[in-house]
């Protein structure tokens, strides 16, 4: 059995000789080299005198600032705090990073300074924080979470990504046909039929096959309200989901949609396995990961490592700043750290081990233009 080398990860938990197979694949594939865009233009992190916090509560006893977050960031942060504190050696951090979920509620309750995560915040969570101080949260990108591993700590968890069925012919579509297949109320159309998409040389289906007169079966997990289905959401325009899309309980169950039907596409995001499941090795051949790209004019994505996909998450740096007032100066250093081109370079040194891509370099003003 061969994989597809378009499969950028195991969907499905594969046995042990298809695994055996992908992670050769996997080893060729990181053997490459990663182009990553860097730029001279990118500033070097000139340290500036700031004092730590003393009364903030988010300083513990000890006098270490507090920082609660995802665990997908733990090597990242150990390194940024690292070298925040060979300049600023009168600082001290404690870090707690095991969910995403602390991230924005840990700045809420005020306890964490920073609140880091490797996906973008949801609906949900802007909501509650805005609830409380009626403004929402400061939120600044310091790269993106293109994690192509499957089995990266936390183990069980998949990229956001979509599948279709080994049979279909679509070679790619951009993010805008991912919103009208999934979304609805765009005011350009929804798609509902695969001839109404654009393949190389035409509409799907063009050249006789039967795809083009064929309606398009969209297959979702039913836990559409957990955050990484949410932020997809946010992605694709933050429009409602389209209620021609069939809600199964697991990815899993959404896998196995695609497999068994031609003429189906599938959207997950990061949510658990059932390790139990066996039907591994029979659906390996039958689904295909499909390539992406932002416009229809840019660059395609496999979704490999260094190879930012689409429906990547960011990821954030979560402050609670009130608005009109100055970020406090040690928080601002901090900022300026991880969007200096020594911060950008901790994100470029983990692309390979944990699928992480530093911001373009163009978008960093636009972050440090948030602190100001």
């Amino acid at each position: 059995m061969r994989f597809s080398t378009s499969l950028p990860f195991n969907p499905v938990g594969l046995s042990r000789r298809v695994t055996v197979t992908f992670a050769m694949a996997c080893v060729a594939l990181l053997t490459l080299p990663v182009t990553i865009a860097q730029d001279s233009a990118l500033k070097p992190f000139v340290p500036r005198n700031v004092e730590p916090p003393k009364d903030a509560k988010y300083v513990l006893a000890d006098g270490s600032v507090y920082i609660a977050g995802n665990d997908l960031l733990v090597p990242y942060i150990l390194k940024l705090n690292a070298v925040f504190l060979k300049t600023h050696p009168g600082f001290k951090f404690k870090t707690d990073l095991y969910t995403s979920g602390l991230a924005v509620s840990g700045i809420s309750s005020g306890k964490s300074a920073i609140g880091p995560m490797a996906r973008d915040p949801s609906f949900q969570e802007i909501d509650s924080f805005v609830s409380r101080y009626g403004y929402p949260p400061t939120d600044i990108q310091v790269g993106w979470d293109n994690t192509p591993d499957a089995e990266h700590v936390p183990p069980g968890k998949y990229p956001p990504g979509v599948w279709v069925n080994v049979k279909n012919p679509t070679p790619w579509l951009s993010l805008d046909d991912i919103k009208g297949i999934f979304t609805t109320g765009s005011g350009k159309g929804d798609y509902t039929f695969w001839g109404q998409l654009e393949g190389h040389e035409g509409p799907i289906g063009g050249n006789g096959a039967d795809y083009a007169k064929r309606e398009i079966h969209v297959y979702m997990p039913k836990l559409e309200r957990l955050p990484i289905l949410a932020t997809m959401r946010f992605q694709l325009g933050g429009l409602p989901w389209t209620r021609r899309a069939e809600h199964l309980p697991l990815v899993e169950d959404v896998i196995n949609a695609v497999a068994n039907d031609p003429f189906g596409i599938g959207l997950i995001g990061w949510w658990p396995t059932d390790e139990g499941w066996d039907r591994k090795v029979e659906l390996a051949e039958k689904v295909r990961f499909l390539p992406l790209s932002m416009t229809k004019e840019s660059r395609v994505s496999h979704g490999r490592v260094g190879d930012l996909y689409p429906l990547a998450g960011g990821i954030h740096l979560m402050l609670n700043r009130v608005p009109g007032q100055p970020l406090e100066p040690w928080l601002k250093e901090y900022i300026r750290l991880a969007l200096s081109k020594e911060g950008q370079d901790l994100i470029t040194s983990l692309t390979i081990t944990n699928g992480f891509i530093p911001l373009d370099p163009k978008d960093v003003a636009r972050e440090l233009a948030k602190i100001e």
